[in-house]
């Protein structure tokens, strides 16, 4: 058995185009029935439970997730559930109390950035949408390679000689480019029915997206559970020395040491999951486009099962693939050699590889299907998000007139297309040298610090201040300093002068949302505003009314 052998057929990619060309088709179709900005951005706020639940669980569960999910199952095995514990816990508490997405609700807006200028000011609202943005193409900026890698390793997908060879006559190109095809054709597809349909589209196909990436977690956990067994998943910590106590910052399954996740990250990942469960801006676009804040409330609270269902089932997956290589130490060893290699291939291909070996052809080729399906579902909803906050919160605040629907849709669709630009450009050429998880942790953290404090301050707080918002936004932006790139070179610093002191993602994470919080009290009780805007939730505003 050799590493990149598959069970991927044609017939798996006869599945796979049907499912592609049903949702161009829904592009198409959905366009008919785009009449407002409303409408485009928020579906009419026309959302009820079962369908909130249905494309907020469909967006959220992307194929960027279950690469991240997977490939932290297979580097820290059972360490790593605790993420999904987490997620499980914080939705609970917001489900069950309404805490801020029942008054972001209430308070009838498009937008987070729209909540900023009716309690704090214009100017907020603009720069609360820049840093939305910016926070948002960073952190979607490595889902094309997660997703096109991912294709690779299961259909086996290897370059044509006669394209290597065009690449080094035309332009002197030596490197692989057949990941940055698959990239680039998965973008393009996104954005051609994102573009025409909307959020309409975007519902129709989560939708769709929904049943279909459901139907192929069942499959894939069915085989993987079948192919490693009861045994095989508990010699994962008896015989293969895996990774089971996540309080502990050493890693028994690597050779390296303080590389396991230790309080430090067990405390950062909690921050982020909390402000990015409530306040993320792809899901908050749902609770913004339910009916009801009271069908805000109940959609978190029925989203517990199938968010723990998104995060455990894929770290079972990677779990799976940690057992399946260890016990087959030749093909162990021919992956960790394409990963010395340093080419496309890493730990994130670890899961892919797997099933391409265990699923058999057919269904391999649903389950690939789904996991399309689950790039596209979060693509398209993160496109709409970005470009929707850049129309209704940059370009339309700073124009004299008020724009006409026909041109903020206008706007919005190239926006979309300007933003998948920017998303190709970064994922062809940043490379991680963290897991993805961390990545997006850290690059979330540049939006999340200064939104937890402008939104929770502004609706519990009435001596919230516009100066304090501008201050915790822009305070977000010293979470760049957790990317890698970064870390290592304050890190050198530190150690030339010889501090002994080394930082890490986490730790930045951490002193990021410590400094917007501590920038927001601080400027909101120096320089307060002359008076609360009128638009201002009640106080009262809460669960109980």
């Amino acid at each position: 058995m050799q590493l990149f052998d598959t069970n991927f057929t044609s017939l798996d990619w006869c599945i796979v185009v049907a499912y592609l060309l049903i949702s161009i088709f829904v592009g198409i179709w959905a366009n008919r029935y785009v009449g407002n900005i409303a409408g485009y951005l928020v579906a009419g706020r026309t959302l009820r439970i079962r369908l909130a639940l249905a494309t907020m669980t469909g967006t959220e569960i992307g194929l960027v997730t279950v690469m991240y999910s997977a490939e932290l199952g297979f580097t820290q095995q059972y360490a790593s559930l605790y993420l999904a514990l987490y997620e499980l816990v914080i939705l609970l508490f917001i489900g069950l109390t309404g805490v801020v997405v029942y008054r972001l609700r209430q308070s009838k807006v498009l937008t987070i950035p729209e909540y900023y200028e009716r309690r704090y000011s214009r100017g907020v609202r603009v720069l609360g949408g820049v840093m939305m943005v910016l926070s948002g193409v960073l952190n979607m900026g490595l889902f094309l390679k997660a997703g096109a890698l991912f294709l690779v390793s299961v259909t086996g997908f290897t370059e044509p000689e006669w394209l290597q060879q065009f690449m080094v006559d035309a332009f002197d190109y030596h490197e692989p480019v057949g990941l940055k095809l698959i990239m680039t054709g998965l973008l393009l597809l996104v954005l051609f029915y994102t573009v025409l349909g909307g959020m309409i589209s975007v519902v129709i196909t989560d939708l769709i997206q929904f049943v279909i990436l459901g139907t192929g977690m069942v499959i894939v956990t069915l085989f993987v559970a079948g192919e490693i067994g009861i045994d095989g998943f508990s010699e994962v910590v008896t015989v293969q020395n895996g990774y089971f106590d996540p309080t502990s910052t050493d890693n028994p399954s690597t050779v390296k040491s303080d590389d396991g996740i230790g309080p430090v990250t067990l405390t950062a990942q909690f921050v982020v999951l909390v402000v990015a469960l409530m306040l993320w801006p792809t899901g908050a676009s749902r609770t913004l486009a339910v009916k009801t804040p009271e069908i805000a409330r109940k959609l978190y609270l029925c989203s517990t099962i199938p968010f723990l269902a998104r995060r455990s089932l894929p770290v079972l997956w990677g779990i799976g693939a940690f057992a399946f290589f260890h016990s087959h130490p030749e093909l162990n060893s021919q992956f960790q050699a394409a990963i010395q290699a340093g080419g496309d291939v890493n730990t994130q291909a670890a899961m892919p590889l797997f099933l391409a070996k265990i699923i058999p052809s057919g269904l391999l080729g649903l389950v690939t299907a789904g996991m399309v399906a689950a790039f596209m579902s979060t693509h398209d909803s993160y496109l709409l998000c970005w470009s929707g906050v850049i129309t209704q919160d940059v370009v339309a605040p700073l124009m004299k007139k008020e724009l006409t629907n026909r041109q903020r849709i206008l706007i919005t669709r190239v926006a979309i297309i300007a933003t998948g630009i920017m998303l190709l450009i970064w994922g062809l050429w940043y490379e991680v040298s963290s897991d993805l998880w961390q990545y997006m942790a850290v690059t979330g953290t540049v939006y999340l610090a200064g939104v937890f404090p402008v939104v929770v301050g502004g609706l519990y707080w009435s001596r919230s201040s516009s100066a304090g918002a501008y201050i915790a936004l822009l305070g977000g932006l010293t979470g760049i300093l957790g990317l890698d790139p970064c870390v290592n070179f304050l890190n050198a610093q530190l150690l030339d002068i010889g501090t002994g002191i080394t930082l890490g993602g986490n730790v930045m994470m951490l002193m990021t949302f410590a400094f917007s919080l501590l920038g927001f009290v601080t400027g909101s009780l120096l320089f307060p505003d002359n008076r609360l805007n009128d638009s201002q939730p009640a106080p009262d505003g809460g669960v109980n009314q």
